[in-house]
């Protein structure tokens, strides 16, 4: 498998660039990469640098200071802003990265208005647990888990600004706490997970942002508690973690937005799994098990999109409370935030699908560490 990817990868990033999506040109291997990390007890985020090997090298301003209570990252398709969903500030903050250094800082403001609040906190929901951006289209989408909507901003491509979306905050029926949410590749369809509920509810999102919901939430399953889910990227198949029922629930998804069962599901976690994340080439699943201290490991059908287990896993992390995932760039580093040891481990993804821990990992910051986002300069 990794053969395969990193042999793909500057015809991937190519074709990106060509697309529109994100913005990059040449081999990625000619790029750095860097992550960002925030957690609760702390309102930071913390930044470091990515090395080949996967180890994580903290930048020399190794934190920045954020709203309060961090709960969420997302990257600008150009890789040039970082978005923080701030819980308890019920805002998002918006930082630029710097493409050599990492280094993230508040984006200069060129306009004559003296604002009322800081240029770059922008009002959401109560309660922004989630963040996502589109991948095709200038939106930007914040699933607020306390007032039980989701807020829907355009944002600036050169500045990175954000501005609301006509009608947003849209309603999710009925009442709902959503606290992941996911924007399927083609940029057409919007997926929240609704713990408390037990369910995931769709949205079309039309050309102007706007969001209308398509049909009733689907059921996770019997006494579900769905904590994240993730879009593989062809876009047919979405995965949900069901950290009740100890497993990860697999549908397909249709046109109109609905989700059917994939064939098989739910497919077996470890215990109490919180985050899944799929490799960008849709070949492999990861399911972060809080409870076992280890990751879930799956192939995925290309074909029907069920999952089978990879030989070996599950894999411990090295630390405690595996809460959040993400894969690099270049498909080939799993990065894992341990809640409980306030560390992140970095984990190789072999050709078979199987991980191996980077030396030196897990890597220690200094927060209960539960999201992870690498970004490609």
């Amino acid at each position: 498998m990794k053969a395969r990817i990193l042999s793909a990868l500057c015809v991937v990033t190519a074709v990106a660039a060509a697309g529109g999506a994100a913005f990059l040109t040449g081999c990625a291997s000619g790029h750095k990469q860097f992550a960002y990390v925030v957690g609760q007890g702390t309102n930071e985020v913390f930044e470091f640098r990515a090395l080949r090997s996967g180890a994580l090298s903290p930048l020399a301003t190794p934190n920045f200071a954020v709203g309060s209570n961090p709960s969420a990252l997302a990257v600008h398709t150009s890789g040039d802003f970082l978005y923080v969903a701030d819980f308890s500030g019920n805002d998002v903050t918006l930082l630029d990265i710097n493409q050599s250094t990492g280094d993230l800082s508040v984006p200069v403001s060129s306009s004559i208005v003296v604002p009322v609040n800081p240029p770059n906190v922008f009002s959401t929901g109560t309660g922004p647990s989630a963040v996502a951006m589109s991948p095709t289209a200038p939106f930007l989408f914040v699933a607020n888990q306390t007032s039980g909507n989701i807020s829907a901003f355009t944002v600036d491509p050169g500045a990175g600004g954000l501005g609301g979306v006509q009608g947003s905050p849209f309603p999710i029926s009925p009442v709902s706490n959503p606290t992941s949410l996911a924007v399927t590749p083609q940029g057409n369809l919007l997926y929240v997970a609704n713990p408390t509920q037990g369910t995931v509810a769709g949205f079309v999102i039309g050309s102007n942002g706007q969001l209308s919901q398509a049909g009733a939430p689907t059921p996770v399953g019997t006494s579900a508690t769905p904590t994240s889910l993730v879009i593989d990227h062809s876009g047919r198949f979405l995965y949900v973690a069901d950290s009740t029922n100890n497993a990860v629930a697999g549908f397909a998804i249709q046109s109109n937005g609905s989700l059917t069962p994939i064939a098989g599901s739910p497919f077996a976690a470890g215990l109490q799994p919180l985050a899944v994340a799929a490799d960008p080439q849709g070949t492999v699943l990861f399911a972060a098990n809080s409870g076992s201290n280890n990751v879930s490991a799956y192939v995925i059908d290309s074909a029907t999109g069920a999952l089978g287990p990879v030989k070996g896993a599950p894999f411990a992390t090295g630390g405690l409370g595996p809460s959040g995932l993400a894969v690099d760039a270049h498909s080939t580093v799993l990065y894992v935030t341990d809640q409980g040891t306030h560390d992140v481990a970095a984990m190789v993804i072999n050709t078979d699908g199987s991980l191996q821990a980077v030396t030196g990992s897990p890597f220690a910051v200094a927060t209960a560490a539960t999201v992870v986002t690498p970004v490609l300069r």
